[in-house]
């Protein structure tokens, strides 16, 4: 294979895993461009872009095979242009199954143990908050829309504290164990009205943005709760304050929002049924690690022409 670039913005990764991937790929040549200028003055000959994408640039990316991103969302990269190109996308939907499972998984506990209570009821030095009712998880139904590497990660974690776990996924393959019932999108607004809990776990694409409307929420149970991960315009914001406001559901664990960053104004910050987790979700001490594996192997198997690791089908966004 003839030399390869690769480009991609210095905070990907440290700069020791930089050094070890110069030391292990002796015959790419790492670029490491820090503004839209400098990735201007070298996009013409790069094979390869990790990370940040200048779209104005896409253009003028005559030799550009494979973009790496490094989430799993790729609805901001994935443009009309990107999308018609020959160019392969790859994601790193694996990275962080583990630390945002368990960040829906404390949501759920804070509501269920009423935590928000019982912490202010410490900020005021006073033993136990007043109107405390606190409820198991154990033997309550999670329904989880969206199976890929988060939403099966909280699914079996979900069924090993003894929920009972529903699963939506648009397409269709074998029920998973740890998976109770499975659904398609057919199944939504049934998965609705039987869970407690609801974790918005699939990709923003044309068929899943505003998915969650009015009638949606109205199918829920008044007890129920709603948790977002994805993207905050997967939930409709009108109608998710409203109901959250009129109790026609019990609350939401947002750690994203449409808008995002949410606005100093926004009623949500305040609500006491609404937690607010700003985007945390997917930040655990691990993740320069998983990426830097990822990347390593993806590249490994780019050289040798064999099949890239978390392909993207450009055309479904995911």
């Amino acid at each position: 294979m003839a030399a390869i670039t690769v480009a991609m913005s210095p905070a990907c990764l440290r700069d020791d895993q930089f050094a070890q991937l110069r030391h292990r790929f002796s015959q790419i040549n790492f670029v490491l461009p820090s503004s839209d200028d400098e990735y201007e003055e070298i996009i013409g000959d790069v094979n390869v872009l990790v990370g940040r994408v200048p779209h104005r640039l896409f253009g003028q990316a005559t030799q550009l095979q494979w973009i790496q991103n490094t989430g799993a969302g790729v609805d901001r990269l994935l443009t009309p242009d990107v999308i018609a190109s020959d160019v392969i996308v790859t994601n790193a939907r694996t990275l962080h199954a583990i630390q945002i499972s368990e960040h829906v998984l404390t949501m759920m506990l804070v509501f269920a143990r009423e935590f928000t209570k019982v912490m202010a009821a410490q900020r005021e030095h006073r033993w136990r908050p007043p109107e405390f009712h606190p409820f198991c998880l154990e033997g309550q139904t999670l329904g989880v829309i969206g199976l890929g590497g988060i939403g099966s990660a909280l699914a079996r974690k979900a069924h090993h504290l003894g929920m009972r776990v529903v699963g939506l996924r648009r397409r269709m393959q074998d029920c998973p164990p740890y998976i109770d019932s499975l659904v398609g999108p057919e199944g939504l607004h049934d998965l609705l009205r039987q869970s407690d809990h609801v974790a918005m776990c699939c990709p923003l694409t044309p068929e899943t943005k505003g998915m969650i409307g009015e009638a949606e929420l109205g199918s829920m149970k008044s007890s129920a709760y709603i948790y977002n991960i994805g993207r905050g315009r997967i939930i409709q914001a009108a109608p998710l304050l409203r109901a959250l406001k009129e109790g026609s559901i019990a609350g939401a664990g947002l750690d994203v929002t449409d808008p995002e960053p949410l606005p100093p104004d926004s009623e949500l910050w305040d609500m006491p049924n609404v937690l607010v987790t700003q985007h945390t979700s997917g930040t655990a001490p691990h993740n320069d690690e998983y990426m830097f594996d990822l990347l390593a192997r993806n590249l490994q198997r780019f050289i040798d022409g064999e099949p890239l690791i978390n392909v993207v089908d450009k055309q479904a966004g995911y």
